[in-house]
């Protein structure tokens, strides 16, 4: 069985299915792999005929259209019922195919990362799961901006989508090379790194490379993790629940939080487990979708605010268990516990309710991996 499951969704013609699987045959590990395209009801039709292709020059891919991620989940219907068509939340369905097909690393993409021609992209991911030799980082507010691994054009400071702007320029400390088991794994973009919508309406900037290094992040040291080039251990998946966004707020809609929420949870129970967090290779090519930044801006707004109340509550309360599953069900707990505080603390009438659902949503997450994983 394919140890390593790279999943992603798509409103798009997955034309990325080509590149991935020319990477893999090009280093040896078109065998190792399989891969999950979660379609949407904006997907084109032909993208079913298109992954097919690719099945038949190789690549092991299966593409999920509407009808069979709808016959899949009448196992689940409280699932089912939380995850919203035409949004990157279907993401959630290829997670979890991909935990029930014995998947030992996941690996999360989006439809506009693309692997580099001389990149093994495999071997930049395969290590997550497992204690390895890593030059690992510390920080003096306990933040490190991963973006610094980048090579910015123009030069200037910028910090990923989700980071908090309080905690702006950490001073980094090398801890050495030390040996860590590694939860999770941060791959880094060229081209249009994952910044928020802000800094790319005052200044549009370019990745043209990047420190070429692999490092990690000790325990108690954050940074955002998206879902774009990212990988996750097996036994992590529980507390990898991608959160369902769309939360009518004054003024707008939130959304485009719902992978950095899923990679704090999973950065806070490696904390609570003595795991870490990895960053660096491989890189993707980001060659990013048209987006109107207006309308990121306003769908940002809201998590902009209530990142850091959020970074707040999941970092001051006490976690329990030990594996992850049981560290998630403490923390769908302690969501719940501190939604009135959070929602006190916003000011926004409703958000309470909201984070009490997120904690119950993940709670049910956690159940389900249960049933899979077994």
């Amino acid at each position: 069985m394919p140890r390593m499951h790279i999943v992603a969704t798509t409103i798009n013609f997955p034309r990325f299915l080509q590149t991935y699987r020319e990477n893999l045959q090009k280093f040896g590990h078109i065998d190792d792999v399989k891969m999950w395209v979660v379609g949407d009801r904006k997907t084109p039709v032909e993208s079913a005929a298109f992954a097919q292709e690719q099945k038949k020059q190789g690549l092991d891919v299966v593409y999920l259209d509407p009808e069979s991620q709808q016959n899949w989940l009448r196992r689940f219907p409280d699932l089912d019922a939380i995850i919203p068509w035409n949004t990157d939340n279907r993401r959630n369905v290829g997670f979890l195919r991909a935990l029930e097909e014995d998947c030992q690393v996941l690996v999360s993409i989006d439809d506009d990362n693309y692997p580099l021609p001389h990149s093994d992209f495999y071997a930049g991911h395969i290590e997550t799961g497992s204690r390895v030799e890593r030059l690992v980082m510390g920080s003096d507010n306990g933040w490190f901006n991963i973006c610094s691994e980048l090579i910015i054009e123009p030069k200037v400071d910028v910090v990923p989508r989700g980071y908090l702007y309080r905690k702006r320029n950490p001073t980094v400390v090398s801890r050495g090379t030390k040996s860590v088991t590694l939860a999770a794994h941060a791959g880094l973009w060229l081209g249009d790194p994952d910044v928020d919508a802000a800094t790319r309406l005052a200044f549009p900037v370019r990745a043209v490379g990047t420190t070429k290094r692999n490092i990690a992040l000790e325990p108690g040291v954050w940074s955002p993790i998206n879902t774009q080039n990212t990988s996750v251990a097996r036994r992590a998946i529980p507390a990898y629940y991608y959160v369902r966004m769309l939360e009518p707020l004054p003024g707008a809609k939130l959304d485009r939080y719902g992978d950095i929420w899923s990679g704090y949870f999973i950065t806070r129970c490696a904390e609570h487990l003595g795991e870490a967090i990895g960053v660096g290779q491989p890189e993707v090519d980001h060659q990013r979708n048209v987006h109107d930044l207006l309308a990121d801006l306003r769908a940002e707004f809201w998590g902009m605010i209530l990142t850091p109340l959020f970074i707040d509550a999941l970092r001051a309360g006490k976690l329990e268990g030990s594996d992850y599953a049981s560290a998630a069900r403490s923390l769908a707990s302690l969501l719940e516990q501190s939604a009135a505080d959070i929602e006190a603390k916003a000011a926004v009438p409703g958000v309470a309710d909201y984070i009490s659902r997120i904690g119950s949503h993940l709670r049910l997450w956690v159940d389900i991996c249960d049933e899979l994983g077994d």
